[in-house]
């Protein structure tokens, strides 16, 4: 979730924080005027807690895939030796 070397969240990470925050916004907004929730702002807040998660996932695979290809030359070509 946090790049280490740059002291940010990712992509997918942000998303899904902005996506929580807008349905807590809608959520509290419907609590206090006592309306339904409007249909299209709850549906994009779906989608964008959707599309977070997809993000989230594919970074997160390609990040332990570029550790399992770092692993594995330093595997290979130890240092010290040749």
């Amino acid at each position: 979730m946090v790049d280490i070397d740059k002291g940010v969240l990712s992509f997918g990470s942000m998303t899904l924080l902005v996506g929580g925050l807008a349905l807590a916004g809608l959520l509290f907004w419907g609590w206090k005027t006592g309306q339904e929730l409007p249909l299209w702002p709850a549906l994009l807040v779906a989608a964008v807690n959707v599309f977070g998660a997809i993000k989230l996932v594919m970074e997160t695979r390609a990040r332990q895939a570029a550790r399992r290809a770092a692993a594995k030359a330093a595997q290979a070509h130890p240092k010290g030796k040749g």
